[in-house]
């Protein structure tokens, strides 16, 4: 008797602790959204679930944002053990255990990039377009600058720049701690001074309040993937084993919708990203769509960053430059399929022959062009995109800022069916079309 006593007690599955047990975890349920599994094939055996399964709601958020904020003030660390702003130093420190923290086996896209600094011969191919790109763009009057662009061109070559000569430790590291007035690179400095400082992990919490926020929003599976490369020497807030940014965390958002929404049936898909930067979107997307050819059009200076960026990430890739299609009357299908990646000045994008893009993306530059620039670009994506255009851009026109016209403003030929029309969380109108001519 005193025997089933004990196991009762301590050793059954209805033992009083784990009734006690339920009741805590059903407590705890109010903080988490909807994207947590609560539930027990037993009755009243509900089990605490890892931290890695778990997604917070807006009650939550706060309750860890408190928990944080104290930690933070008195002992100038997170509350999680785990939490760190990292580099790549950090990188031999990934786990190689699994645990309650992190999803296991590893998810984050960092832990899986085979970084590699580009070589001499590497360095000097960027810089050779770079000088093709500028001497294009010179005999070009129709892509003028705005304003704002003149500005933080300007500036990209006072930092990189020396004589149309790239300057090979500055491009090393391009995301640490520039002060340029451009959002692409300003925003990588996000941690300002001591990266250990109390100012930077307090800054960090928005991070993780909108990583939690956004997993109503993104495929669970995207948002547990997302992770910032180390490319650029870049510091991040390492969470859950993911290095999270706001720019990340945004790409992945985008990702999510582009892969519900879109359906690719040919065997090489091709998808331009119009101003996609350095090729951060294209890094996250080339990990959902991996039978695809990104093409990125930017101006010249970020074409380099874009060309380095991808090739450290990337170090066995096939990357298509400017010189490889400057002699080249029409660019076809087959003269892009035969790259990973093609990164190419804004001159080129009225060479591409009609209806050879599947996906054509643009992502809030559109209304930082000048108004000319913008039209020109809408006839051009109208012509050569086959089957989708994805917009994340400014509804009205701003003149404060950019002296530019918005996303109402465009006037589009074609007939596009929408599959998202919606106004997105980073304030812009969000619209995915169909061509349906």
């Amino acid at each position: 008797m005193f025997l089933k006593i004990y196991n009762y007690l301590f050793k059954s599955y209805h033992r009083p602790s784990a009734k006690i047990l339920h009741f805590i975890i059903l407590f705890k349920s109010i903080f988490f959204n909807k994207k947590t599994e609560i539930m027990s094939e037993k009755m009243m055996l509900l089990k605490n679930p890892p931290i890695s399964v778990i997604f917070y709601n807006s009650l939550g958020r706060l309750l860890i944002l408190i928990a944080n904020s104290v930690f933070i003030i008195l002992f100038n660390k997170f509350f999680e053990s785990k939490i760190v702003i990292d580099s790549i130093e950090n990188k031999k420190n990934i786990n190689l255990k699994g645990n309650n923290l992190t999803p296991w086996p590893l998810q984050a896209m960092h832990v899986f990039e085979n970084i590699k600094d580009v070589d001499d011969n590497t360095f000097d191919l960027i810089e050779k377009n770079y000088q093709l790109t500028v001497n294009s763009l010179s005999k070009h009057n129709r892509f003028k600058d705005s304003p704002w662009w003149i500005e933080c061109r300007e500036e990209f070559k006072k930092i990189f720049i020396n004589n149309n000569l790239i300057n090979r430790n500055e491009f090393k590291n391009f995301r640490n701690n520039k002060n340029t007035k451009a959002a692409l690179l300003a925003d990588q400095s996000y941690f300002k001074g001591n990266i250990l400082s109390r100012f930077n992990k307090f800054k960090s919490l928005s991070l993780i309040n909108l990583y939690h926020k956004l997993s109503t929003k993104i495929d669970i599976n995207i948002l547990r993937s997302c992770s910032e490369s180390y490319s650029g020497k870049s510091y991040a807030l390492n969470y859950r084993g993911q290095r999270l940014s706001h720019r990340v965390l945004r790409y992945a958002y985008y990702t999510s919708q582009l892969k519900k929404y879109v359906n690719f049936s040919n065997d090489r898909t091709i998808i331009l990203d119009l101003g996609g930067g350095y090729g951060g979107l294209s890094r996250m997307l080339k990990n959902e769509f991996k039978n695809a050819t990104f093409i990125i059009i930017e101006i010249p200076e970020v074409c380099a960053f874009a060309h380095y960026f991808l090739q450290n990430n990337f170090p066995e890739s096939k990357i298509g430059s400017y010189q490889n299609f400057l002699n080249l009357k029409t660019v076809h299908q087959s003269d892009l399929k035969q790259f990973d990646f093609v990164i190419l000045p804004q001159t080129m994008i009225e060479k591409f022959d009609d209806a050879i893009i599947d996906l054509s993306i643009n992502t809030t530059s559109l209304g930082e062009m000048t108004n000319e620039v913008q039209d020109y670009y809408l006839v051009q994506l109208e012509r050569i995109t086959k089957k989708y255009f994805y917009s994340v851009n400014r509804a009205e026109s701003r003149s404060d800022k950019y002296n530019a016209q918005g996303f109402y403003d465009l006037n589009f030929s074609s007939r596009w069916k929408s599959l998202i029309y919606k106004f997105s969380h980073t304030y812009h109108i969000e619209f995915l079309g169909e061509k349906n001519d």
